[in-house]
């Protein structure tokens, strides 16, 4: 009984509305029918009317809690005027006068009816209270538009840190990869040409027994070290003719142990070279200087080239 006291005084306001809304569908979507599709002209006409039944839906909830219903009331009373309009011109295209005075009256009737139920089932407050609804209301929002912001921040600095944490990860996964990569090609390369460790005895292509020989004169002058024939070192003379002095045996026990010391694949570089002749050297009692080491390496290396030795 009570729900039903309570609805009562909106049943004529809710029926008027219903037909002046389908009245003004018809009105319009008749009209728009004349230089449009009609499909299109009925659409056209059912969202003004939406637009003029959630204007109404707006200012009764602001009026029921007693808010400012400025906008939807400003709505309203705008639509009501053109809805009239439109009727009133509907029916007089029909020819029908009678028509048009009622199709603008129904309208007009939905509206005084709907605000007469309005002001009798809204909540009178005070101005104070009204203003205090409006601060606290306004609190309200300001609160829930920090968290939201605060929310926000907090998600983006989340996200930023993820980020950077998976761009480090992947650098790192970068590094790693080139540096296994390097790796590998390090060790294709050491494998394909192998470096001969200068700290252990080389291969001996020439005895010590044979180069013991040479320095004593047992080795004729036409033997040398692979095959290289005599050399001509700074500060030397050419060994031609009789018995060979001992500095020319000197020098080619220098010219045996460079050729032995070059054949190795690859041939060492002119450092390693260095380092090995004169660690042989050393070991066996051969003097000479780094120019005639040079030499000898040159020499080598024009006759590995298949060139001949300057």
């Amino acid at each position: 009984m009570k729900h039903v006291k309570k609805a009562a005084p909106w049943v004529l306001p809710s029926i008027l509305t219903a037909v002046a809304v389908v009245w003004a569908v018809a009105a319009i979507g008749g009209i728009l029918t004349a230089t449009a599709q009609p499909a299109f002209a009925y659409s056209v006409a059912v969202l003004y009317d939406a637009v003029w039944l959630y204007a109404l839906a707006q200012e009764t909830a602001h009026r029921r809690q007693g808010s400012s219903a400025r906008l939807p009331e400003v709505i309203g009373w705008v639509f009501l005027p053109l809805t009239v309009a439109i009727l009133v011109t509907r029916g007089l295209l029909a020819g029908d006068v009678l028509a048009a005075v009622v199709g603008g009256l129904v309208p007009v009737l939905a509206k005084m009816t709907l605000v007469m139920a309005i002001d009798r089932d809204r909540t009178r407050i005070s101005p104070r209270a009204q203003a205090a609804i409006d601060r606290t209301r306004a609190g309200t929002r300001d609160r829930i538009a920090v968290s939201r912001a605060v929310a926000a921040a907090r998600a983006d600095e989340t996200k930023a840190a993820a980020e950077i944490v998976k761009a480090s990860r992947e650098a790192e996964a970068d590094a790693i990869t080139t540096t296994h990569d390097a790796y590998e090609k390090y060790a294709e390369i050491v494998d394909g040409h192998p470096v001969p460790d200068w700290h252990t005895d080389l291969p001996a292509l020439v005895s010590d027994h044979d180069l013991e020989a040479l320095l004593a004169g047992g080795v004729p002058d036409a033997d040398s070290a692979g095959g290289t024939g005599e050399l001509a070192l700074p500060g030397t003379r050419d060994g031609h003719g009789g018995g060979t002095p001992p500095a020319e045996d000197r020098y080619k026990a220098l010219g045996m142990l460079a050729a032995e010391l070059y054949a190795t694949d690859p041939p060492p570089s002119k450092r390693k070279f260095r380092e090995a002749m004169r660690a042989a050297m050393n070991a066996r009692g051969l003097v000479g200087g780094w120019d005639a080491i040079d030499a000898l390496y040159d020499r080598e290396k024009a006759l590995a080239e298949g060139g001949e030795p300057s």
